[in-house]
């Protein structure tokens, strides 16, 4: 019993050391930062189509609020320096006014934590409201930070 003890602590260590050890390559960061924002798009296409009464809430709404709320909680590190690779469409501008894009991301924040908020009271012509606030944070960083679409 001692031994399997011993040799799941070292497993778990040497898990840990090398987890630890990991450096995050521009390449990934960036195809991270996809993965978080396709997140955030599919969960305010999902919420829109609901708020808007295209399709039945059915309960789903407020666990679409919690999926942008989380992946808003990211997005304060999903843009390290050198990760704009490739075809990215993130401008210099994120880390040239750094100030300005944190202040962004809080309001973002904001506005998903509002969304749950929202979505979970259950009044129409709040999460109406809320829901806005959303994409108005949206374009508020992408007016700035992303490349014109």
């Amino acid at each position: 019993m001692q031994r399997k003890i011993i040799a799941a602590i070292a497993a778990l260590t040497a898990t840990l050391s090398f987890t630890a050890l990991a450096q995050t390559t521009p390449e990934d960061a960036a195809d991270y930062r996809i993965s978080i924002m396709t997140a955030l798009r599919g969960h305010i296409g999902a919420a829109s189509m609901i708020a808007r009464g295209l399709v039945a809430n059915d309960g789903h709404l407020v666990g679409h609020a919690k999926g942008l709320d989380s992946a808003a909680s990211e997005l304060h590190r999903i843009f390290p320096e050198g990760s704009a690779i490739g075809e990215s469409e993130a401008l210099p501008a994120i880390w040239e006014d750094a100030d300005g894009f944190a202040a962004a991301i809080a309001k973002m924040q904001e506005a998903t934590s509002a969304f749950v908020a929202a979505a979970e009271g259950g009044d129409g012509e709040a999460i109406g409201a809320a829901f806005r606030d959303v994409g108005m944070s949206c374009r508020g960083c992408h007016d700035n930070y992303r490349v014109p679409q």
